[in-house]
């Protein structure tokens, strides 16, 4: 999701996720809305900063044998047992911010947590996965391709480029200096992706955050009268939009991307709310998460043609667009929007400028203060959304409930999509000039929020939605929004006579999702986005040969039903960048490898392929991973590009690697295995580290 927060936030304690045990034991620090995992060792405590809240401490990957007394509430300095060969979770309450130190006890296989003190603040840094790996000395390898490939058959290595031919059930080539020990072999007369038709299981998805991308057009970059705050600019909008998209259409179809993810392009919040825990910064929804109307788009990213220009030079280069589908909550109030709105829920005696969302903290204050200027018991919240709409915490509205159907997630306003009642719109969304918003008869707050999200299908073609927060709806609205959705693209093919049988495609964010079939696939996903890969691939990274019980895992949970998809990913806007794990380009290359040869669709976010740094954060690190685009890389930038863009093209040309099924091959040293899909077939090595 995105998210975080003013103080009128709301935090619960996230269930753990049930994973196959890890190579080495780790341990995943999470809210409801983000995780972020680290190694434990016992040869130093790890360090970590935690602001007040609500955690789930999941360790995971303690081989042995041994079973921990459940714990249902953590106390510092004592030792906390753990589990061997399953997962073991501990909720923690955080009541101080600062640094937390966790000690890890090999021999007892206990965890112990001490608060630290503030004058020994740590930064932590990953120490590289201590795995042994085969190491590539240069020169020829023979490869033995077992029944692969028949004798005379002429292979490619799509990394070199350097040909040769099968002979005695066998091969010869040379890596490529700068391929990491790779080769990636396909039939020098391979079938074309055109004739292979499209495949979902095959999907190479770039996530954009349209925000910080590209700014295509300046003119749009203030809308609503959008402030800078002339420091940072942490979470103030810098300007990416739709047409910056399409203009780096061919850059991203470069990287073999066959389906753009949009962030949410619908029109957000107009004003600010407070950023962090300590308010130092104005946090507007430049992530696109905070909807003020879902039917029209927001001014800051764009207008209805350029939508519709990113669409058709999308679609003739190959590329499906995906747009982010939030249908669980709006975004908060906030001055500006209570002011367009005409909300009179202003305390008598504030003192506000003529533009409500001119507002700044003045002496003693921070961007939390604003608050000081609301009525929060006022009756007048009835003009807002109103309580038949949604679950706030004010006069008139139904109290958020603690299930996930019910809770507002993070402190948002949460539609009532369960309810049967039928609603009207709110009058200042009726009367939001250019909105689509209409009365209808007889209209529940799921069927408008089903219309809202399908109309963009029905105007501009788009090819599928990224779900946000599935969890936290009911599966019945989710069937209606898949099967109006489908509907909507079918008539915009009719419409503009498109000939594509392709279906409409949904993919879903249930936080914590494995690679594994689930319930929500009965509800009309066609994919869920794999939390694991960013979990696992560290020791993949480093040596590719341990990516092998992964695939094995994913391919084998793929086989058992075909009727659902797996999306794993590096990065995301809601854990962290990849990169800054380690800083490392070695270890970024090494994870490129693992994620766009892994079985499955792999979802890419946008500067992963050139070391994206992590941005300015204040007190809130997610804002750390939504940094500009760096479209000026470096030399060794430049070289991780290229990497990225061999395996991406490899990736595109050939649905064997995220749909076929999968063959290791045996091989003296590092690791070798084919994949077969439909008549496509590939062979992957890999010879060894490089020296």
């Amino acid at each position: 999701m995105k998210r975080t927060l003013s103080t009128l936030a709301l935090m619960a304690v996230l269930p753990a996720t049930a994973l196959p045990a890890m190579a080495a034991p780790s341990i995943t620090v999470a809210t409801p809305t983000n995780s972020r995992d680290y190694p434990l060792s016992a040869d130093s405590p790890l360090v970590v900063s935690l602001n007040k809240a609500d955690y789930t401490l999941t360790v995971s990957g303690l081989e042995g044998d041994c079973t921990a007394e459940p714990v249902t509430k953590v106390r510092f300095n004592q030792p906390l047992g753990l589990n061997c060969g399953e997962n073991t979770s501990l909720p923690i309450k955080i009541r101080f911010s600062g640094d937390y130190a966790f000690h890890f006890d090999t021999n007892a296989n206990t965890l112990l947590i001490k608060r630290q003190p503030k004058k020994n603040k740590t930064e932590f840094k990953r120490p590289l996965p201590q795995v042994t790996c085969d190491v590539y000395s240069g020169g020829e390898v023979s490869i033995r391709l077992e029944d692969t490939f028949p004798d005379g058959t002429w292979l490619r290595d799509a990394y070199s480029g350097n040909k040769a031919q099968v002979k005695n059930g066998q091969i010869a080539l040379t890596p490529a200096a700068e391929s990491g020990g790779l080769l990636l072999l396909e039939p020098v007369e391979k079938i074309t992706p055109e004739s292979q038709g499209f495949e979902w299981r095959n999907a190479n998805i770039y996530f954009v955050m349209v925000d910080r991308f590209n700014n295509g057009n300046t003119e749009n970059d203030h809308s609503y009268g959008r402030k800078k705050d002339g420091k940072d600019e942490v979470a103030t909008f810098h300007g990416g939009d739709l047409a910056g998209i399409t203009a780096k259409l061919d850059y991203i179809k470069s990287l073999g991307t066959n389906a753009i993810w949009l962030s949410p392009i619908v029109e957000q919040v107009h004003g600010f709310v407070g950023g962090g825990e300590s308010g130092s910064f104005p946090f507007y929804s430049y992530h696109g998460y905070w909807t003020r109307d879902f039917t029209r788009l927001d001014a800051n990213f764009g207008n209805e043609d350029d939508l519709k220009t990113l669409v058709t030079e999308a679609h003739k280069r190959g590329i499906k667009i995906l747009m982010d589908a939030v249908i669980n909550h709006s975004g908060y109030s906030t001055l500006a929007d209570l002011q367009n709105q005409g909300v009179k829920v202003i305390n008598p005696d504030s003192e506000l400028p003529s533009n409500w969302g001119d507002w700044k903290p003045g002496k003693g204050e921070n961007w939390h203060s604003y608050h000081k200027n609301i009525d929060y018991s006022s009756p007048n919240w009835a003009n807002w959304w109103g309580g038949d709409w949604v679950r706030a915490g004010l006069p008139g509205y139904p109290t958020p409930g603690t299930g996930d159907l019910t809770l507002a997630l993070a402190g948002l306003p949460d539609f009532r999509t369960e309810s049967e009642d039928f609603v009207k719109p709110p009058q200042w969304l009726l009367d939001n000039p250019g909105t689509h918003v209409v009365n209808r008869d007889n209209y529940r707050v799921a069927d408008y929020l089903v219309e809202w999200q399908s109309d963009w299908v029905k105007r501009f073609g788009i090819d599928g939605f990224r779900v946000d927060t599935v969890k936290h709806v009911a599966g019945d609205v989710w069937k209606q929004l898949k099967q109006q959705a489908s509907a909507s693209l079918e008539t915009w093919r009719k419409d503009n006579k498109v000939e594509n049988n392709t279906p409409f495609w949904m993919m879903g964010e249930v936080w914590g999702h494995g690679p594994s079939r689930s319930f929500y696939y009965d509800d009309g996903f066609d994919a869920l986005i794999n939390f694991d890969m960013q979990k696992k691939v560290d020791p993949g990274a480093f040596c590719f040969s341990e990516m092998a019980d992964t695939y094995q895992y994913y391919a084998d949970s793929l086989a058992k039903h075909q009727d659902f998809n797996a999306v794993s990913y590096l990065s995301s806007h809601d854990t962290e960048l990849y990169f800054n794990r380690y800083k490392s380009f070695e270890m970024q290359r090494g994870a490129a490898t693992a994620l766009l040869l892994s079985p499955g669709a792999v979802q890419v976010y946008y500067g992963d392929e050139v070391a994206r740094e992590h941005g300015p954060y204040a007190d809130d690190f997610h804002h750390g991973t939504r940094s500009d685009m760096n479209w000026k890389p470096d030399t060794e930038r430049q070289s991780l590009l290229k990497h990225w863009q061999k395996l991406g093209q490899f990736r595109q040309s050939h649905p064997a690697i995220g749909a076929g099924k999968p063959k290791v091959l045996s091989q003296n040293q590092g690791y070798a295995f084919s994949r077969e899909f439909n008549g496509d077939k590939v062979v992957v090595v890999f010879a060894g580290k490089q020296k």
